[in-house]
């Protein structure tokens, strides 16, 4: 009887909890600013633009599931080396906690996976590409957003790598033509700035 009751309190418990649950698919585009740690590379401007599925546990919660195309990486002022473009496809996990109850201010924190699809394992193998860089990237990332009522949001997020990206540990003639040999021993990694808007269509 005991079994049978615990049974029936976690049953109406997980009803209510999962009648509660909202699926909503949208879209994500917005700037980036970008750079690499611990080289002489300036901060860069790109474009991010991808898909998400919002998934609203409780209104102070949400789920979100992320993939990304972004374009990051630096720019350089410095004579023989050429900026540096980095194409990512990053898989992330958003975790939205919205502050205030029906207010769209929400904090957003998580990671992602940063897949580098031109400088790949197989081009990095066939000794494609014009510079070697590290083919995957983990990340971690966190900022602020507004949703508003009718599914528009607006937010700024700050991403930082967690893998030495490799590169630029290389030669190049500096802005008095003189021959330079850098082999730098801090980790290089990706450090972007995000800001941009999203939207979550509601197909109820």
């Amino acid at each position: 009887m005991k079994n049978l009751l615990l049974t029936l309190v976690f049953v109406t418990i997980s009803s209510t909890v999962f009648s509660q649950v909202e699926f909503s698919p949208g879209v994500r585009l917005g700037v980036n600013q970008s750079t690499v740690t611990n080289s002489d590379l300036e901060a860069k401007t790109g474009l991010y633009a991808g898909l998400f599925a919002n998934i609203q546990f409780t209104k102070f919660y949400a789920l979100q599931p992320e993939i990304t195309y972004s374009n990051q990486g630096g720019k350089s002022d410095i004579r023989g080396m050429d900026d540096l473009n980095i194409h990512y496809v990053s898989i992330g996990v958003a975790n939205k906690f919205f502050v205030v109850k029906d207010l769209g201010l929400h904090i957003i924190v998580g990671p992602s996976i940063d897949l580098n699809f031109e400088d790949n394992w197989i081009s990095l193998i066939n000794d494609d590409g014009d510079i070697d860089i590290t083919p995957i990237d983990f990340t971690v990332f966190a900022g602020v957003g507004y949703e508003f009522p009718f599914g528009l949001s607006i937010e700024a997020r700050y991403k930082h790598g967690l893998i030495d990206l490799d590169t630029y540990d290389n030669n190049y003639y500096d802005t008095n033509g003189n021959y330079q040999y850098y082999d730098y021993d801090d980790n290089q990694l990706n450090a972007v700035f995000q800001i941009g808007a999203t939207y979550k269509f509601d197909f109820k």
